[in-house]
């Protein structure tokens, strides 16, 4: 990590002809360089010059790679660079066999990684939690204005957001878009609101309204009571 704007990562070229490997040796980028010893492009030890990374870095992987002749461009092992800008938003560029693939972050949670909550919960300041999704209990629809209430000492509802609620036959269900409120203490105050505790069901998606990696963003999840928390996919898996 170095500079205003992060980069780390390395790709390996795979076993190369000692000429071949002087050659490359004398490619010094802003960001990146080659290290003999690790026979792999790496972030430079200089501080870069002019050049932000997040249009540097992909440049100069591709003045790398097109110095290697086609059969060492399809051998090569490769790997990844990530890459930060100001605003705290990551791209990935992924070089496989000579192939260069640029990639944004995107929340997928159609295959979840579990978290444990304690680790999720942490990872965003409470004060910066944007909240959208649902939850669905046994009680009175009158117990959804504790939730309202409890939103509420988070400075109110996040600007663009809403906390519509309804009830029918003492079961109340309360619809979260885009709400501040501290994920830990939301949890715990869905867990008391239910009656009995085993008719709790939610789906909450916690994101922070400031430009953060969306590798902190997670899911609280309330099945029959019982939570669990899960990060999305970030990145594509081709």
């Amino acid at each position: 990590m170095k500079g205003e704007q992060d980069c780390e990562g390395s790709i390996k070229f795979g076993p190369l002809p000692w000429e071949l490997s002087e050659k490359l040796a004398q490619f010094i980028g802003n960001w990146l360089q080659y290290s003999a010893a690790e026979n792999a492009l790496v972030v430079g030890k200089t501080e870069p010059i002019g050049c932000p990374a997040i249009s540097g870095v992909p440049c100069e992987i591709i003045n790398m790679i097109d110095s290697l002749p086609p059969a060492h461009r399809q051998a090569m092992p490769g790997g990844v660079f990530y890459v930060k800008d100001r605003g705290g938003q990551i791209m990935r560029v992924v070089v496989e066999k000579g192939e260069v693939r640029i990639q944004w972050p995107s929340s997928d949670y159609s295959q979840p990684v579990p978290v444990p909550p304690e680790s999720a919960m942490n990872s965003m300041d409470p004060g910066e939690a944007r909240i959208k999704g649902w939850a669905r209990f046994a009680g009175a629809r009158a117990r959804t204005a504790e939730i309202e209430a409890f939103v509420g000492r988070f400075q109110g509802i996040f600007p663009e957001g809403d906390l519509p609620s309804e009830g029918e036959q003492n079961i109340a269900f309360v619809n979260f878009k885009n709400v501040c409120a501290a994920p830990a203490e939301l949890a715990e105050q869905l867990r008391n609101l239910a009656d009995p505790p085993e008719s709790l069901q939610a789906e909450l998606d916690v994101r922070s309204y400031l430009p953060r990696p969306a590798d902190r963003d997670f899911r609280i999840c309330f099945r029959n009571g019982k939570l669990e928390t899960v990060r999305p996919s970030i990145w594509k898996q081709e």
